[in-house]
């Protein structure tokens, strides 16, 4: 027979992790998407977002204007991803792509930083959970004015392979 303080107990064992996953999820590309919706219809802000139905329609397309083995490998290595999310800010007020800035730098704090590239005055940071091999999860961002929020699984060793031939 379960007690009532036993079940309390559980209770708030199950509360404790449904708030630190919620915590841990809070940094994540979901929280990105949520600071995208909050920005793109600012001035100067351009948004386009492919859920899985238009991402299928874009590999069928390629599949359709006759991929090589090159491409079949490269879209090999990006079926898995569910969703991709693209904000341009580049022409947006200063004050308010400081501010987009701040925020977004703010989420990303919680993030592993996978991959940072700086060329000429631009600067590309990637960032997402390393499993492996894999990368879930990812946002790459350029604070001059782009941030892509990835939500799926990209297959470093297949695109390292193709980078290679």
């Amino acid at each position: 027979m379960v007690t009532l303080e036993t079940a309390m107990k559980k209770l708030l064992i199950l509360f404790t992790l449904s708030g630190l996953f919620t915590l841990s999820c809070a940094a994540g590309p979901g929280s990105v998407q949520s600071l995208i919706n909050q920005y793109r219809h600012n001035e100067g802000f351009e948004h386009v977002s492919m859920g899985p139905l238009a991402l299928s329609l874009v590999k069928g397309a390629v599949l359709l204007d006759g991929a090589d083995q090159e491409d079949l490998a490269l879209l090999n290595a990006f079926r898995k991803i569910r969703k991709v999310s693209i904000l341009s800010f580049e022409d947006a007020s200063a004050d308010v792509k400081e501010r987009f800035v701040q925020h977004v730098r703010a989420f990303l704090d919680g993030m592993e930083l996978i991959l940072e590239a700086k060329d000429e005055g631009n600067h590309l940071s990637i960032y997402g959970v390393d499993e492996e091999g894999r990368i879930r999860d990812c946002v790459l961002f350029d604070p001059s004015g782009t941030l892509i929020c990835v939500r799926g699984t990209l297959n470093l060793e297949q695109l390292l392979a193709l980078e290679n031939d």
